[in-house]
């Protein structure tokens, strides 16, 4: 028995986890769920923010120790690999031999089975689309104990629900991925200040044209036209063959313990979090547009060379940054607002949050393209990151923010990130997700006892006569 949490460490959950290492010790969990009238919840990295990987009462089955690299073709850029493998470990392989994970969000640690079931997406979505459509196949382990080998070419409709099925149809325990071949493991990276949200959509639209990556930083606390202003940062692969020692990639994929190479983490964070408030974030963000402004000027080269995991997980070298959260958490909001709707909506998302006093601590801006799968975040739209820490809140407040700004993002023809969220209601899911009765009937074929479940599930899809049900607890 073990209390769990998601990443934004907002409610905890107890239950049971197994942490199998081969596919016949999750048969034995199976098993032993079957027999004790249990549910099965699947979880890895523990990247997931709120309910997702939590499952009351239940069992959760833990795949980081199933993180072996079954297969991996450095002339192809073909891997297979068990669930539990990290990017982290991907890139250690691949980089070296200009191969590349495409839809890569900023946290390393994130395990290939989770990229899969949320269909994580990056910097890059607009042009690559997201994560899963880089899978070539799969391994589900099923309910009664069988895998299911699913081919994207034989098996679409199978495979569009497991990829962004939010680990409800089984337990993925092998996948293989086509990397992307690139010139070289390094990217240019340039940046532009921007005025205001509009003029930041608009720059977005200009790099996406010629450049890899895109994404803007905004401010969410300034009022009236400068609302959302910031700066866009691009990237784009060096177009040379510039080797790189394995030493230097190792040392971009280690995760560091101090701070700027100096501050220890956990005792800096703990002073700084005082400071971490709506109060603190206003003043940090005028001090950051102003210095983005300062070396705009006089800078005499935009564009600087990263290696891609130096640009890509930036936010790991800033170790142990959830502390200034702790001990109440954060909520994260992540809209997907189609781009047919204008500038004029994305902005609106950041007036409902000012309504409210829930403007976005940290809040990023990207563009995505559409895709098929059934419970995927995509669309030709853009999503703004929204995170406020809960410490200090009025929760009813938060609670109209959320109610509001989800009644708004299903006006627009939009959606949530589930992999965000905690607050989405039945009804709205429901609307943001029309293939959801598609997902669902395959989930009856696949698993007509329900056993993999979590609290999410629960609370968005289950039907109500079995969501009350009482499981049988274990010691």
């Amino acid at each position: 028995w073990e209390t769990l949490q998601g990443y934004s460490e907002t409610r905890q959950s107890r239950g049971m986890v197994a942490y199998p290492t081969t596919v016949e010790e999750c048969r034995n969990v199976i098993e032993f769920a079957k027999k004790n009238s249990l549910t099965i919840c699947p979880r890895a990295g523990g990247f997931s923010y709120g309910d997702m990987i939590l499952n009351e009462d239940q069992i959760v089955i833990n795949l980081s120790r199933m993180d072996r690299v079954v297969e991996w073709d450095s002339v192809t850029g073909l891997v297979m690999v068990e669930p539990g493998v990290c990017f982290s470990e991907i890139f250690r392989m691949a980089l070296v031999h200009s191969w590349t994970l495409s839809s890569c969000p900023g946290g390393m640690g994130v395990t290939i089975g989770g990229a899969i079931s949320n269909n994580v997406h990056g910097k890059d979505s607009w042009k690559e689309g997201n994560f899963g459509d880089q899978v070539t196949q799969m391994k589900l382990l099923t309910a009664s104990g069988e895998i299911v080998e699913i081919c994207r070419d034989r098996d679409q409709n199978l495979f569009e629900a497991v990829v962004g099925g939010i680990g409800l149809l089984g337990i993925i325990v092998e996948a293989t991925i086509q990397l992307k071949k690139v010139p070289s493991p390094f990217v240019e990276v340039t940046s532009v200040v921007t005025r205001n949200i509009e003029e930041s959509l608009e720059q977005i639209e200009i790099y996406n044209k010629d450049w890899d990556f895109s994404v803007a930083w905004s401010d969410a606390f300034v009022k009236g036209r400068g609302l959302g202003r910031g700066f866009v940062t691009a990237a784009r692969w060096v177009d040379e063959k510039i080797p790189l020692a394995p030493k230097r990639l190792a040392e971009s994929l280690k995760v560091p313990t101090l701070i700027f190479g100096i501050l220890p983490a956990k005792p800096t964070w703990t002073i700084c979090r005082p400071f971490f408030n709506p109060i603190g974030i206003r003043m940090a963000n005028f001090a950051n547009f102003t210095l983005a402004n300062i070396k705009e000027v006089f800078s005499n080269s935009k564009n600087s060379r990263l290696l891609f995991t130096d640009y890509n997980f930036m936010h790991n070298k800033i170790p142990d940054l959830k502390q200034v959260y702790r001990p109440f958490g954060f909520l994260e909001f992540q809209p997907l607002i189609p781009k047919k709707c204008g500038g004029e909506a994305v902005r609106e998302v950041f007036e409902i949050a000012h309504r409210f006093e829930c403007q976005s601590l940290l809040c990023g801006v990207k563009a995505h393209r559409e895709d098929d799968y059934m419970l995927s975040y995509s669309g030709d739209s853009y999503s703004i990151g929204i995170d406020i820490q809960v410490r200090g809140r009025d929760m009813e407040r938060v609670g109209k923010f959320a109610k509001t700004l989800f009644k708004f993002i299903e006006d627009c023809g939009g959606k949530t990130f589930l992999a965000k969220d905690e607050m989405l209601s039945r009804n709205l899911f429901q609307k943001m997700y029309p293939k959801y009765g598609e997902f669902l009937e395959v989930k009856r074929q696949l698993d007509p006892d329900e056993l993999f479940a979590s609290d999410m599930y629960r609370r968005l899809m289950q039907a109500e006569n079995n969501s009350s049900q009482n499981f049988a607890k274990v010691s």
